[in-house]
């Protein structure tokens, strides 16, 4: 099985390192001493994800291949077409053309004794053992969560969910025991809700009983997790839902997958639709990068998110998250080149929406919300169906039936901009995104 769960932790843990104010002095120990025990599991080549932190903290350098001596420089020429590693520490990275290498490695050492990188660039290296490196990282976590950084909580949850594995990997058992003041100190810095939330997110159904690991020092280890656990269970769900959000709006599809992972489906499905929400955003994003991009691995195809939407589309669902669903659904029909059927799923969603809005009292407010569906709908065609599209000019001019036209929402917005001071500025945004559509309209006739 592949450490996904490690590499999240060494990435983190950069982060945590290279945000901290003072930057410790061991940073670039703390990260050779981070990949090395990376090493020793079934991890990727993750330094690219962090390459700026490890570039400021001075562990990584990127160097052009000519400026590397022979034999390293011819050796990168025969594979530079396709990337790969020159040697265990040193990687060449085909889409930057760039070479990547680490402090401790064996051309770090040679590259700083030809004057190709400086001598102020050299470092004497210690190989810190999981516990030390937790008690530089932790504490800086710590400091960040309590300062409004959030991600300082996935650190030091990162670090409470795994830190027994990494005490495996480095060989502590009952003959060779950390002080257990140490244990105590560090396990006082990671037991908060915060950190709990992260390592159940990794880790469901955590199991911390050591003794029969022959790590008798952690004992007790699990205890303030379980307690939150009994308290918390029902705000897991949300706060899983919050994490999911939170890494589409970074383009991290993996780890937003993986928080949609740990929702249960249940009778509203919130697994089958928060990871099909992932795979939709997912290609959305990929259509704006270089081809050659591909999605990554774990997460579901396109087709089975298609499936799924459909899927959940058809069920009895309330009505908000029904929406939600057909919406997903428009965007993965689209990407699949389904572009009359997507019209059609958009149409047949604002028109079940109308009619729950016609149910209404009359009144000022329900003219509003007729004046804003109107302007959203319109905008969900302008924005989405392509315009090459030969529909298109149809589905702009035709509207719904019973949904008022775009110039008589905006009539909507003017006649209440100074009428409603408190909304006058979402008003106004109404307004100027009316005027922006009605010129693309336009365009058609």
């Amino acid at each position: 099985m592949s450490m996904h769960e490690i590499e999240s932790l060494v990435e983190s843990s950069v982060i945590t390192v290279a945000t901290a104010l003072p930057v410790p002095p061991l940073a670039q120990s703390i990260c050779y001493s981070l990949y090395q025990l990376q090493d020793q599991l079934d991890c990727g080549y993750t330094v690219l994800r962090v390459r700026e932190e490890l570039q400021q903290l001075g562990y990584l350098f990127l160097l052009p291949p000519e400026r590397l001596p022979e034999p390293e420089r011819g050796a990168v020429m025969k594979f530079s077409e396709e990337g790969g590693f020159l040697d265990d520490d040193t990687y060449f990275d085909r889409e930057s053309g760039l070479c990547c290498i680490t402090a401790g490695s064996e051309l770090w050492k040679k590259l700083i004794g030809l004057g190709v990188l400086p001598a102020s660039t050299r470092a004497e290296l210690r190989l810190l053992d999981p516990l030390e490196l937790a008690e530089l990282i932790v504490p800086l976590a710590s400091k960040a969560l309590a300062e409004g950084d959030k991600r300082g909580a996935d650190t030091l949850g990162l670090w409470y969910a795994f830190f027994p594995l990494l005490c495996v990997v480095a060989g502590f058992d009952d003959d060779h025991t950390p002080e257990p003041e140490r244990i105590r100190a560090l396990l006082e810095l990671l037991a908060v809700p915060e950190a709990f939330e992260v390592a159940e997110a990794y880790g469901r159904g955590l199991d911390f009983d050591f003794e029969e690991e022959e790590m008798s020092f952690l004992a007790g280890w699990g205890t303030p997790y379980n307690q939150w656990k009994g308290k918390q269970e029902s705000l897991f769900p949300d706060f899983c839902k919050r994490m999911v959000y939170d890494y589409l709006s970074k383009n991290n599809f993996v780890e937003a997958d993986r928080y949609a992972s740990s929702l249960e489906d249940g009778p509203e499905y919130a697994k089958l639709f928060h990871r099909s929400l992932v795979t939709v955003t997912c290609h959305n994003w990929l259509k704006t990068q270089d081809p050659e991009v591909t999605p990554p691995e774990g997460i579901l195809s396109l087709a089975e998110a298609k499936a799924g939407l459909e899927y959940l589309s058809g069920l009895a669902l309330p009505a908000k998250q029904k929406m939600l669903c057909r919406m997903s659904l428009v965007q993965a029909q689209l990407l699949t080149g389904e572009v009359a059927v997507a019209a059609d799923t958009l149409k047949m969603t604002y028109i079940e929406v109308l009619e729950v809005l016609n149910q209404k009292p009359d009144g000022n407010e329900k003219r509003i919300q007729h004046a804003a569906l109107a302007i959203s709908y319109y905008q969900m065609l302008n924005d989405n169906i392509p315009g090459e599209y030969s529909g298109k000019k149809e589905l702009m001019s035709q509207g719904i039936p019973g949904m008022m036209d775009l110039p008589a929402a905006r009539e909507i917005f003017c006649e209440f901009l100074p009428l409603v001071p408190q909304m006058a500025e979402d008003m106004q945004a109404s307004i100027d995104l009316c005027d922006q559509i009605i010129q693309q309209m336009q365009k058609f006739e």
